[in-house]
Parts: structure tokens; C-alpha cells; sequence
């Protein structure tokens, strides 16, 4: 039976534990009048069109035909899925700062024991479509429990299995970095690079793809954690940014001139901000303060 509603405490807990990749506050948006529109164009994959160009663009930039199969593979069936509103076709301009899915409504699926099925999430998809370039020495500790559905989804889920080393390359590029005696910003970047350096975490920026990671503060354990990631590909015409905006929001694919676009665009996100004794959202490309 198909349901709309998290029927399982498992689903719950799945939300919560991805936080930036959730959904936010305000109405959805699709179609806007001219005088909202802005230079920022994105996509949900739904047409052939733009489903071809983010192909070329990935599988120029070194990634393989089996992955982008996968990554349409979970487009198509989240796409298929969604009920309300309709998701636009081809690249649109973007109505806002971000685009809101916090109204979206699509069908869940059940797996055979009854449990509804784990969606997509960012980290999920970026590895996807980095894994080949990324190396790290597989040594952080699993209990994460920032990563505790990631990894039982990998490890239950046929969809999301790994091979041994990709599933430790995972858990050890996206583990939470303790900030324990760091009162600052640049201090908690320093953390993470430091952390980054103590697991070996390398990734091959040569063909012109790189890793966006947006790190959230959790002052309840005082770790930075990947709240929201994707993959960022240099092309002819500026930049495109590829992401799974979050469990319960759709796949997708968007245009900026700049980096200076897309980390305005990336920190205007409402759910990646807590209370105020959290310091601000960190945003990183391969490890490093992005350049805008």
C-alpha cells in the first residue's frame, strides 16, 4: 500500500537525521511572473532535454554511463511518484532565493516487511556521482550517529549497496568533526580541514568536478556535521550544481554564473539554521573555504 504520510518512526528519524536535506518553511514554487524571475535556472530531470544535458555535462566531467543510469534510475522514481504540485519541465528560472518543496506531495513507498522505503538523500547522491574521485583511508568510526540511517540504508537497501571500500570512502568523508575548544568560525574550519588531513580524504578536482559540503553546527555534542551536499561541474556556460535537495524533495539541477550564486543560493536555506548559540553554516568545496 502506497501512503502520504511517514507511517513508521523509522521514516522520522530518517528526516531529522539529514537536516539540511529536508525541506523548509515557505510555499513551493514552479511558475512566477516575469518580474520575479531571476538568471538562476533550474531542473527536476523530468524532460529529456535537460535530463540529456546533465548527463553529457557528468559523464564529460569523468563520470561513468553506469552511474548517471542510476541517478535517472532514482530520479524517474521519485519523479514518478509525486502527486502535487507538478514538478516544471526543462530549466526554469528560479523564483526565489531556493527553491521550496516544503508542500510536495508524492507517494511512499512500503518495502516488503512493512517499513516504508528510505528516499534519496544528498549524501547518498553526491557519493554517487564522486565516488570515483574521491579516496580517504577508511579509518572514521561508524557509530556516527549523523550517518546511522545513511548507513543502514546502504547496508539493507539494494538500491544504495556499496562495495566494502566505497562504504567506508562514505562513512569517512562524511563523518561528523568534533569542535570541541573552537569558539569560531575559522577555528571550526580548521577542525574540519584538520580532520580531512587525519583521514586522508583526497579528491581528484582535475576533470573540473568538485564536492559542495555545507557543515552545520550542533551545539548539543559540539560537531560539525554535512547537513546539505552536491556536486558542482565547471561547463562552457558557468557552473551546474547537481543535488538531491533532500529526502522528501526531488532530484535537482541548477545553473550559476558564479560561486558567489551558489553559495547565496545554498546558505538561503532556512532549515540549515537552529538557534542562535549555533555558529553559521560552512560551506566547502573539496575540503576548502570556496572561492567565490
Amino acid at each position: 500500500m502506497r501512503k502520504k504520510i511517514f507511517t513508521t518512526l523509522f521514516i522520522t528519524f530518517w528526516a531529522v537525521s539529514v537536516s539540511g536535506c529536508g525541506t523548509s518553511d515557505t510555499p513551493p514554487s514552479g511558475n512566477t511572473t516575469e518580474s520575479e524571475q531571476t538568471e538562476v535556472l533550474y531542473s527536476n530531470l523530468t524532460d529529456q532535454s535537460s535530463r540529456d544535458e546533465v548527463v553529457s555535462a557528468l559523464q564529460s566531467h569523468g563520470v561513468s554511463q553506469a552511474q548517471t543510469d542510476t541517478l535517472l534510475a532514482w530520479t524517474d522514481d521519485f519523479n514518478s511518484r509525486v502527486t502535487e504540485p507538478a514538478l516544471p519541465e526543462g530549466f526554469v528560472s528560479m523564483p526565489d532565493d531556493y527553491v521550496d518543496y516544503s508542500t510536495l506531495l508524492f507517494d511512499y513507498k512500503e518495502l516488503p516487511d512493512g517499513t516504508i522505503f528510505p528516499e534519496a538523500n544528498c549524501r547518498l547522491t553526491a557519493f554517487l556521482l564522486m565516488k570515483n574521485a574521491i579516496s580517504t583511508n577508511g579509518s572514521a568510526d561508524e557509530s556516527d550517529t549523523y550517518l546511522m540511517f545513511d548507513i543502514e540504508a546502504i547496508d539493507t537497501i539494494p538500491e544504495y549497496q556499496m562495495d566494502a571500500e566505497d562504504r567506508a570512502n562514505f562513512i569517512t568523508l562524511f563523518h561528523a568533526v568534533s569542535v570541541d575548544g573552537a569558539d569560531t568560525q575559522e577555528e571550526h574550519i580548521a577542525k574540519i580541514q584538520a580532520a580531512w588531513d587525519a583521514w586522508d580524504i583526497g579528491i581528484d578536482s582535475n576533470a573540473g568536478m568538485s564536492l559542495i559540503e555545507v557543515y552545520l553546527h550542533s551545539t548539543f555534542d559540539n560537531v560539525r556535521f554535512v547537513g546539505h551536499t552536491g556536486v558542482l561541474l565547471e561547463t562552457e556556460n558557468g557552473l551546474l550544481f547537481v543535488e538531491k535537495y533532500g529526502p522528501r524533495a526531488p532530484f535537482q539541477a541548477t545553473k550559476f554564473k558564479n560561486r558567489g550564486e551558489l553559495t547565496d543560493y545554498l546558505l538561503a536555506r532556512p532549515d540549515l539554521y537552529g538557534d542562535e548559540s549555533e555558529l553559521p553554516p560552512i560551506v566547502l568545496e573539496n575540503g576548502q573555504p570556496i572561492n567565490e
